[in-house]
């Protein structure tokens, strides 16, 4: 049986401290989220009363706009050695955390100040929910937890970060795009607690300079 061994490390860039610090707070304010009201239970309005609301949301577009930091500086200066499945990860990372930004500040706070004047714009068969932009928002943000999974995916091949770090990012990203996404009673809170601790697995190798223990070839 073979010995566990410590993934090698190398001096971090100061550019790679600041990103590893991004991914560590983002992670931490992901946690929020496992106190999310279940919307399905009820309406968006209802949901967006009670106090926890807004802190969650606020919470989310920080943590989004410091993953967009720190995905930044992950990807960079390692864009050969992640390859074109790291570039198609980082485009969807990209392109859906801008969403997932917009998404935020408006549950955040536009929804609670209509929902409190006008809560039937929220039903589930409202103007709002129904709505065509609104849709296609909600589902380009889901590109962000996609480029997750393929990012992940190409850290874990290119050996870049401990292999365990980049799968840890890319299963959890999936559960927390099923469970998360249809806030599945204990599995939406598990997969938000699992997200969290990819992020700050992958910060935490950032900020130390750990790298994979095995020669990887480039993602391809």
């Amino acid at each position: 049986m073979n010995a566990v061994t410590a993934p090698r490390t190398t001096a971090p860039t100061r550019l790679d401290r600041w990103s590893g610090a991004c991914w560590i707070a983002a992670g931490v304010l992901l946690l929020l989220g496992t106190l999310h009201p279940d919307i399905f239970a009820t309406t968006l309005a209802e949901a967006a009363s009670r106090a926890v609301w807004v802190p969650i949301h606020v919470a989310a577009l920080v943590a989004v706009v410091l993953t967009l930091v720190g995905l930044t500086g992950l990807y960079g200066p390692r864009a050969d050695r992640l390859g074109r499945l790291g570039a198609v990860g980082f485009a969807c990372a990209v392109v859906g955390l801008v969403m997932t930004a917009c998404v935020s500040y408006a549950e955040a706070f536009l929804l609670p100040v209509v929902a409190h004047q006008h809560p039937e714009v929220f039903d589930w068969d409202g103007p709002v929910t129904t709505s065509w932009a609104v849709l296609v928002t909600t589902g380009m943000a889901l590109l962000w937890l996609v480029g997750l999974v393929l990012l992940g995916v190409a850290l874990w091949r290119s050996g870049v970060l401990p292999a365990r770090a980049g799968l840890t990012l890319a299963v959890a990203a999936v559960a927390f795009s099923v469970f998360g996404g249809l806030l599945i009673p204990v599995l939406a809170p598990l997969s938000t607690l699992a997200l969290a601790v990819g992020y700050a697995w992958v910060g935490l190798a950032l900020w130390t300079g750990a790298q994979d223990v095995e020669g990887h070839q480039p993602a391809s």
